[in-house]
């Protein structure tokens, strides 16, 4: 020691009369003195061997220590450094020194450096109490003496068993032994070497390893930085030596001992190195209570020796402790349930700053209602009440060690305040009223606790009491009670007795009132009506209960709107809507499946089954009508149904209900039996009738099984057939279903119940075979599923180890078990795995969307196909196996499997197979694989989709490529532009980017222009169909396309007063379009109207066929021409409007002049009598407009009527037309009526016929005209026939090929024949002529048809 460290240690300080410069001096000259060498610098690492210097004392909490002088060894002697004056002793006013028992630098624990940072100040957790041994120890040094002498301490440096220290190898251990003739060491760095030793009876058996020693070490060294070797020790001990880094040498060591130490190798490794004696209780006399998650429980571990070696002890017991459980759940059980609100705080508050900066989670069991324990009764004032706990309801802690004891420090603080001031007092108030209390999900109670500073205790629903509980302090009971009843009495009630309102029901008032709750509470319609009204609706608890409905709302107006509301809901379903049918509840599940959807979807009524836990064999019908795809379209109805609905009501029901009893009619008798079975036999019953059902057809009723403990049955019914077991009698399984299934099913049971006691009888059979190790991973399966599924089928145990197979269990089910063991591996012999290198970025694509590519692979081959996982995921795959076979943690998964690989598993041919289709797989998605991008602004993005996608979907097709468009919420760049990712073929992708460029590029140059129209220009603007913009937009360039030129000029709506066009596009097409669209306007505002008086009857003359000529006539003088409509009477009848530029006006209006004045006709008397028979039903006006350009009017007369016959020959005289029929056997199978005109009477009196056309055209129509007028007087047509053929489809042999056959028949009987054009509404063929003729062309007619059909 220095000796100015020894002056301290003295008491003297022989520099206080030195000048600062002396001292400087001396400094100096020691300095000088000292040349520190590297061996003289301290290993860091070398914990086990500290330097002197490092042990001195410090100030501690323990004992003060007078220290003796010893005398020192040789050894310890020759280190210490030459002084020229000798040690004096202390002097008594000297104050004596303290050993520090904390100090690190004193007492290095394991595996620390020699100053780590000073653990936190935390309670002890692994001990309630402090340690006996440390308590009682003598407050000297070893044995009585003063501190550790640096004999005591080389104790350490011999490697005892269970004690890892550093090797003989560490520089810092040589420089304890260098001397003249020894080498100077140098620590390498990486290279630390450190040692754990071990006896015998110290390590696990071979039979509990599982793996060989070496196999263990092995393993180590693969995953550790470090190297393990194994040596043989003195006296028969074993070392291991751990070379490398320190931190991994040390955890490698660790894991050695973990792996192959046996149970208490710790503690007596401690107690090795400390000297201390180390109790730990026996597991046996641990108490606990049962709980898995709870660390809340310590034991006492007694440490027993002198000080320091019971310091050193605690701290390295200390950091085991804090190392395994740096995390606890910790459980509060002796704090009574009334105290919960207010350790928990309003909404929880106090939980929650509790929980604040610290990491601990803090859950206090949400106490409003009692159950199984009430709160104590009301003491008399003055006293507090003695609460008890309840040990089922604790309060959990969990998260870190030390917060976590804080925490629960608080929280018994708490406790112990509230014992001093928690009180109660207790109210009666009626029931129905306490879930006002309550509110939604508790607010009120939250509410209260925070006004109040008090807390409320419910009874539960299944006690009858009224009474409520109040609890907190005694000052603020009284007004916590005042607002409990303001909140209880708020409330405004209204009652409705359901059974009441339909009191003459059928199956009785309450009846029906307790099926329509059950419907409407199926159909959550209470619900419903609570959220709508804001209200509480409370019905009957129990179904013998009075069907009285109670609604309560704060509000007194929504209740009574919810009454009203209920009383529709009750008016609109009457006892004629609802019909309830007893079925037995065995066929129950039956009807819900073959009925339920039929019904619905048939009759439109609904099939309510009663609920599980009540015993009600009635099936409610509800008619609800048809036409519903889902139940959730339905809405309730609230009105009376009419007399009508009622009829369809029970029409409905009736055969809903008839349907519903014919899946029941006609099967037999149910029956039940029962079996008296041995307990250990009972769940295999039970799976026995599951499989003994397997396979019964869709419309079989399966015979149902319960199971119950004979212990809970007092007797069996006597009408029930018993079958008696020998044995005695444990559970009671009961078989109810159709007699005969019934009674097949118990004869079958009783054959395998029997069966199975033989077997029992072999369970100590044993047979074992080889079966390869490499396999049992596959014999385990996933979780175990494929070694459990073969125990239940066969039902034996399973041993899997070291490559042999054990099956305990009867001889024949363990041989059939043991065959298809072996087999199962003869197919895995036949199995190959390919190792395929694929890049990461193709998994995706290949993969398929959740798995579908590799899912078809598996299942068409019959092959794994796994691509690798993140680290993350890696034991996800991981098989295991039970928990009485240890062959499943051998399997190899996919922790070394490379990034780049995908494994292919399975029989050869499949493997292969499935290898072939992935490569080319591989081969598609890499010529399918390119990418690239195009950036367009996020304004663009919707006019590039489109409405519902369209666009993009166009662009995908016409493409091939794949385009994904970023969403709207997606974030852009800087500059409001993002990207289009663009996948598919080289081809593909260049085409979609070449066609988004194109879209990006002109919606960038694309320019937003308003103008701003009178709105009563847009309708001319747009023009008819909105062929004026379409001209406009393609006069300047814009596209053709409907949907671009929508986009390009948009008007406002019809409806909307607006008067601005938004006209989009190009810079130089949107300047020429609102260019045009100026000048439009401009024309408009400054044109003139002019009014032409013509004659109606020239109307036709300007308007043309299909209005094409005055189309024509506007487009060549660009005017307006409005010609009236034939229903406008008197003077405007005559107008004619023209509106444009006034000189277009002068143009149009002489153009229009001179065509009405060319137009001036011949008029041509023509007898009435002989009007249809010269126009030929219209067919001589056509012949005059086609031949001549000449039309025909009458000057504003009507055209006499058509002869009466007419419509009664189209109606075949009222009767049925005759049917139509592919072939037709009877040719007379026909319609035929004449119609006589010479007995009807004729019009007198002339019509007129007005010429109208061109000059020279006029006289060659007058002269058809009059050549038409004498053929009709000379041959008078005194008859007309009406024939209907039986299939119009004959009509065509009449016409024949270009009208050839018609006018045939026309020449050759001088009629005029006119065949209807729409044949199939059953119109007749008229022949106007003589009635000789018309009876010579019917038959001509006839015949035709008749040889065409042929």
């Amino acid at each position: 020691m220095e000796g100015g460290a020894s002056s301290n240690v003295l008491g003297q300080d022989p520099t206080t009369d030195l000048s600062p410069a002396q001292r400087l001096q001396e400094k100096h000259v020691a300095d000088a003195a000292h040349r520190p060498m590297v061996e003289d610098v301290v290993d860091e690492e070398d914990i086990a061997h500290p330097p002197p210097s490092m042990k001195a004392a410090a100030p501690a909490r323990s004992a003060p220590v007078e220290e003796t002088p010893q005398p020192l060894s040789e050894k310890a002697a020759g280190k210490q450094k030459v002084r020229e004056e000798p040690i004096e002793p202390p002097s008594s006013a000297n104050p004596p020194v303290v050993l520090d028992t904390k100090s690190e630098d004193a007492f290095p624990a394991l595996g620390r450096g020699p100053k780590p940072a000073a653990p936190a100040s935390v309670p002890i957790a692994w001990g309630a109490r402090k340690p006996l041994g440390v308590a009682n120890a003598v407050p000297n040094g070893i044995n009585g003496q003063g501190p550790v002498s640096s004999t005591s301490s080389s104790r350490a440096s011999t490697p005892m068993s269970g004690r890892i220290t550093p090797a003989s190898t560490n520089a810092s251990l040589a420089s304890h032994r260098r001397g003249p003739s020894n080498p100077q060491y140098i620590p390498i760095p990486g290279r630390h070497s450190e040692r754990i030793q071990f006896a015998p009876s110290q390590l696990l058996p071979r039979e509990q390893l599982k793996k060989p020693l070496l196999d263990v070490i092995r393993n180590i060294n693969k995953k550790s930085k470090a190297t393990v070797e194994m040596k043989s020790g003195p006296g028969g001990t074993i070392i291991f030596e751990g070379t490398g880094p320190v931190d991994a040498a040390r955890q490698a060591l660790r894991d050695v001992a973990k792996e192959v130490g046996s149970k208490g190798t710790v503690v007596q490794g401690i107690t090795t190195r400390t000297g201390a004696r180390i109790q730990v209780p026996r597991a046996e006399e641990i108490v606990t209570p049962g709980l898995d998650d709870d660390d809340s429980m310590t034991i006492d571990v007694t440490v027993e020796g002198d000080a320091v070696a019971a310091e050193m002890a605690r701290r390295e017991i200390e950091a085991i402790v804090n190392e395994r459980t740096s995390t606890v759940n910790l459980r509060l059980r002796d704090i009574p349930e009334e105290y919960y609100p207010f350790i928990a705080g309003p909404h929880d508050a106090w939980v929650r700053a509790l929980e604040d900066g610290r990491e601990v989670k803090v859950h206090v069991p949400h106490y409003h209602t009692w159950s199984g324990q009430p709160p104590p009764e009301a003491p008399a004032r003055g006293i507090l009440p003695q609460f008890e706990p309840n040990r089922g309801s604790h309060i959990r802690i969990s998260g870190d060690r030390a917060a976590a004891q804080e925490a629960r420090s608080e929280i018994e603080r708490q406790v112990e305040q509230l014992r001093r001031e928690i009180t109660l007092a207790q109210l009666p108030i009626d029931r129905s009223r306490h879930q006002f209390i309550i509110g939604g999900q508790g607010t009120s109670l939250h509410d209260l606790l925070k006004e109040t500073g008090c807390a409320i205790i419910l009874p539960p629903s299944t006690d009858d009491t009224e009474m409520l509980t109040i609890t907190g302090p005694q000052d603020k009971l009284e007004t916590a009670m005042n607002k409990i009843m303001t909140l209880a009495m708020d409330m405004q009630m209204a009652s409705i007795d359901i059974a009441k309102q339909h009191a003459n029901a059928p199956a009785g008032a309450q009846a029906h009132a307790r099926a329509l709750t059950r419907y409407l509470q199926r159909r959550q319609a209470i619900e419903q009506l609570e959220r709508q009204y804001d209200a509480r609706i409370v019905l009957p608890a129990t179904e013998d209960s009075p069907m009285n409905w109670e609604v309560y709302s704060r509000d007194g107006k929504n209740a009574i709107r919810a009454r009203s509301d209920i009383m529709s809901l009750i008016n609109a379903h009457p006892p004629t809507r609802l019909r309830q049918v007893p079925v037995d509840p065995f066929y129950h599940q039956h009807i819900q499946r073959q009925a339920a959807q039929r019904i619905r979807d048939e009759f439109g009524v609904n099939l309510l089954l009663p609920e599980e836990n009540i015993q009600n064999p009635h099936v409610i019908l509800v008619y609800e009508g048809p036409g519903l795809s889902s139940i959730s379209e339905y809405s309730l109805p609230r009105q009376r149904p009419s007399q009508e609905e009622v009829s369809q009501f029970e029409r409905a029901l009736q055969q809903a209900e008839a349907h519903v009893q014919s899946l029941i009619q006609g099967r037999q008798q149910l029956a039940s039996r029962t079996l008296n079975v041995p307990s250990k036999f009972n769940d295999k019953l039970v799976r026995q009738v599951d499989r003994e059902q397997q396979n019964l057809p869709p419309t079989a009723i399966p015979v149902q099984v319960t199971s119950v403990s004979a212990n809970n049955i007092n007797g069996t019914s006597a009408s029930k057939e018993t079958l008696r077991a020998p044995e005695p009698v444990e559970h009671i399984v009961t078989l109810r279903g159709q007699g005969d299934m019934v009674d097949d099913i118990a004869q079958k049971l009783m054959v395998y119940l029997e069966r199975e006691k033989a077997d029992d009888l072999e369970r100590g059979h044993v047979t074992s075979f080889e079966f390869p190790q490499k396999f049992a991973n596959y014999l385990i399966g996933r979780k175990g599923e494929n070694i459990n599924k073969y125990r239940e089928e066969f039902e034996v145990e399973i041993q899997i180890n070291d490559g042999k197979v054990e099956i305990k269990g009867p001889a024949a089910k363990a041989e059939l078990a043991k065959a298809k063991i072996l087999a199962l591996g003869k197919k895995i012999e036949d199995e190959a795995t390919h190792v395929l290198k694929i890049k990461p970025q193709y998994h995706k694509d290949m993969i398929g969307a959740k798995g579908a590519q590799v899912n078809r692979l598996q299942d068409r081959y019959n092959v794994r196909v796994q691509f690798p996982r993140t680290a993350v995921n890696v034991s996800d795959d991981r098989s295991t196996a039970d928990g009485a076979s240890e062959a499943g943690s051998s399997r190899n998964h996919r922790s070394n499997q490379a990034l780049d690989e995908v494994i292919i598993r399975g029989p050869r041919r499949g493997a292969d197979e499935a290898r072939d289709e992935l490569l080319n797989l591989l081969q598609w998605t890499i010529d399918n694989s390119h990418t690239s991008t195009v950036s367009v602004a996020q304004s663009q993005l919707p006019s590039l989709i489109g409405q519902g996608g369209r666009e993009m979907e166009n662009a995908r097709l016409a493409t091939g490529a794949q385009i994904d468009v970023p969403g709207s919420r997606d974030d852009s760049d800087p500059t409001g532009r993002v990207s289009i990712q663009i996948k598919g073929t080289k081809k593909q992708v260049e085409e979609a980017k070449r066609f988004l460029e194109q879209k990006s590029k002109t919606f960038d140059d694309s320019i937003s222009r308003v103008i701003d129209v009178d709105k009563k220009y847009h309708k001319e603007l747009i023009g008819s169909g909105g062929s004026n913009i379409r001209n406009v937009v393609l006069a300047a360039g814009g596209s053709d396309d409907r949907r671009e030129l929508a986009r390009t000029v948009r008007f406002p709506r019809p409806e909307s007063a607006e008067n601005a066009v938004h006209v989009e596009g190009n810079k130089a097409v949107v300047d020429k379009i609102v260019a045009a669209i100026e000048t439009f306007v401009k024309e408009r505002e400054n044109q003139a109207t002019e009014l032409l008086d013509i004659a109606p009857e020239k109307h036709r003359l300007l308007i043309g066929r299909g209005g094409e000529t005055r189309r024509a006539l506007e487009s060549q003088f660009h005017v307006s021409i409005d010609v009236p409509r034939m229903s406008t009477e008197g003077a405007p009848r005559s107008k004619v409007k023209l509106v444009g530029q006034p000189k277009d006006l002068a143009s149009a209006k002489d153009h229009i002049l001179e065509l009405v004045k060319e137009q001036e006709g011949t008029t041509v008397q023509i007898p009435r009598r002989l009007h249809y028979a010269i126009s030929d039903n219209r067919q001589f006006f056509r012949r005059l407009r086609n031949d001549h350009k000449v039309t025909v009017d009458h000057a504003g007369q009507q055209p006499p009527a058509r002869p009466s016959g007419g419509s009664r020959a189209r109606q075949n005289n009222g009767r049925a037309l005759p049917l139509i029929i592919d072939q037709q056997e009877n040719s007379n199978d026909h319609s035929w009526e004449t119609v006589d005109n010479e007995e009807q009477e004729a019009e007198s009196g002339d019509i007129p016929w007005v010429l109208r056309g061109p000059r020279d055209n006029i006289s060659k129509a007058a002269n058809a005209l009059q050549k038409a007028l004498e053929q009709a007087q000379s041959q008078p047509q005194s008859s007309v026939g009406y024939l209907v053929l039986p299939d119009p489809r004959t009509y065509r042999f009449i016409i024949g090929q270009g009208g050839s056959q018609i006018n045939a028949i026309r020449r050759q009987t001088g009629c005029k024949i006119t065949v209807p054009r729409d044949q199939a509404k059953g119109e007749a063929i008229e022949i106007v002529g003589s009635k000789d003729g018309i009876e010579q062309a019917k038959d001509k007619i006839l015949e035709t048809v008749q040889n065409g059909d042929s």
